[in-house]
């Protein structure tokens, strides 16, 4: 009961900070949306903003998930502490070099990246994305130095200043939109330099904080050291399986930029919303559950390992459930209210809610994924989920060709969501084959007791998503003031019919509330 406390505090912590980033980046698409609308400016954006974040994912946080805090966590428990803040040291150093390398290149293969990313851009929308690509691509830098320390963060189980950082990018997206849109030329450069700032104050954050531990980060070179050769080991094949999950986003924008204009715009969308739930609780859920499931792992307490993990995912589908269901319900009034001004209209609007509607129905599978994987991890077996990761990647490139055709890009979302389903089940497999029963009927009897309370809110928000104030420019107070009586509505009747079904993750959410 102490380690579901301390998850569920930690976890409550982050994603309250998470949400008040969400909510920043809702503001920070709106912002976009009524600048840009969905056209050649903001297709070439998100295709320039999307490189860079891939490798983000590849270096800066599939280091930090994979190797940096299953090897700092056992490095702090087992070992001395200086022997740890030599390794943060040694680490620091080279993984420093690594991003500048990285960082030069990008800049210098912004042209063939663009043709890779974007083979359907033609012309000037090529020439654009390839110049905001150029601009963009530095924040790698910026955001790979700030998850080394986020690593180093989490491993002392502080996770209040990695889970703010990007409020402050966001807040300096949409103040650069704002006030340089109207001065800089291209106007979408405004964007660009608001990554950038962002990135830099991401870093700036969590410096204090790193040195409130009583850390120093000095250049320190020692590629020999042990600890360092075994990260290195595990990023290897661990780098590989995010690349194929980086190849199925790869994919899928690519197949976006055959399609007609706006599609790329459609799904970058849909992704955002999507990942409103997913960052608010399924990553927070597997963020801080990743040191403790380490700590279990390197101690051989393969049971605390099993309960830790089993909890994380019931409350992680307590919440994501719920989430999926009303968003589906509800998503032309969710996307007609925050976005529906300016260049993006109705009809945007409409083609929007398709492409989300097809990538909602799998938010269950891939908050599944996201605390299934550090289990792995924190065993140091990479190589699982590699090979489960490509089979995912083999059937979204399959049904993605098959599906795009006739459904556009709500096939591409489709084919992820298909995708998703399937790796969930295998990592779910494969993991009860190395360690045993994970506690599959208690997270079976939890789940459809939620899925049955979340069908019940999502019936009492319906009528909501009907009403003609959706289809109207303009009337925001209207909207709303409907969008926030929809939500309480669905809200209220999900917590009656979890109470009636004794969903037992209920009382732990309002134990944690009282305390509040």
């Amino acid at each position: 009961m102490s380690e579901e406390r301390t998850l569920t505090r930690h976890a409550g912590t982050v994603s309250g900070l998470t949400l008040l980033s969400r909510v920043a980046g809702l503001v920070r698409d709106m912002v976009f949306a009524f600048l840009f609308g969905a056209g050649r400016a903001a297709d070439a954006f998100n295709i320039a903003f999307t490189i860079p974040n891939v490798f983000r994912r590849l270096l800066a946080e599939g280091a930090l998930s994979i190797a940096f805090v299953p090897v700092f966590t056992e490095y702090k428990t087992t070992r001395t502490q200086e022997e740890s803040r030599h390794l943060y040291n040694v680490t620091f150093t080279l993984f420093l070099i690594i991003l500048v390398v990285v960082t030069l290149a990008g800049v210098a293969a912004s042209s063939p990246l663009v043709r890779l990313f974007a083979p359907g851009f033609e012309d000037d929308k090529f020439e654009l994305t390839v110049y905001l690509t150029r601009l963009v691509f530095p924040y790698i830098f910026f955001i790979g130095f700030t998850s080394l320390m986020i690593g180093i963060l989490n491993t002392h189980r502080h996770f209040a200043a990695p889970a703010a950082a990007p409020v402050l990018l966001n807040a300096a997206i949409i103040t650069a939109a704002l006030l340089l849109s109207g001065v800089v030329e291209p106007p979408i450069t405004a964007m660009a330099i608001g990554v950038l700032a962002g990135g830099l104050l991401e870093v700036l954050l969590q410096l204090p904080f790193i040195r409130l531990k009583g850390i120093r980060l000095r250049l320190k070179w020692d590629p020999g050291h042990p600890a360092v050769k075994k990260m290195l080991k595990l990023m290897g094949p661990a780098v590989f399986g995010i690349a194929v999950y980086q190849i199925n986003i790869l994919v899928s924008r690519a197949l976006a930029s055959l399609l007609p204009e706006g599609s790329v715009t459609y799904i970058y969308y849909s992704n955002r919303f999507l990942e409103l739930p997913l960052g608010v609780f399924a990553v927070a859920v597997a963020t801080v559950a990743l040191p403790s499931l380490s700590e279990h792992a390197s101690l051989k307490q393969m049971d605390k390992l099993k309960e830790t993990l089993g909890f994380a995912v019931r409350l992680t589908m307590f919440v994501c459930i719920p989430a999926m269901v009303w968003m589906a319900v509800c998503r032309v009034p969710l996307l007609a209210t925050l976005l529906q001004r300016g260049a993006f209209g109705h009809q945007d609007t409409l083609a929007t809610s398709h492409v989300f509607l097809m990538a909602s129905l799998g938010i269950w599978a891939v908050a599944g994924i996201r605390n299934l994987v550090p289990a792995f991890y924190a065993q140091n077996d990479v190589k699982t989920p590699v090979i489960i990761a490509f089979v995912a990647f083999l059937v979204n490139a399959g049904a993605g060709l098959v599906l795009m055709w006739p459904m556009g890009p709500a096939g591409l979302t489709l084919a992820n969501t298909i995708s998703a389903t399937i790796n969930v089940v295998l990592l779910w497999v494969y993991l009860r084959k190395k360690i045993g029963p994970l506690g599959g009927k208690s997270v079976l009897s939890s789940t459809w007791r939620v899925l049955a309370a979340s069908i019940c809110a999502g019936a009492a928000s319906f009528w909501f998503s009907t009403l003609d104030v959706w289809s109207l420019d303009g009337h925001l107070g209207d909207k709303v003031l409907w969008l926030g009586i929809s939500g309480l509505a669905g809200m209220a009747a999900f917590f009656i019919a979890a109470a009636i079904l004794r969903v037992p993750e209920l009382s732990v959410f309002f134990k944690r509330l009282r305390r509040k």
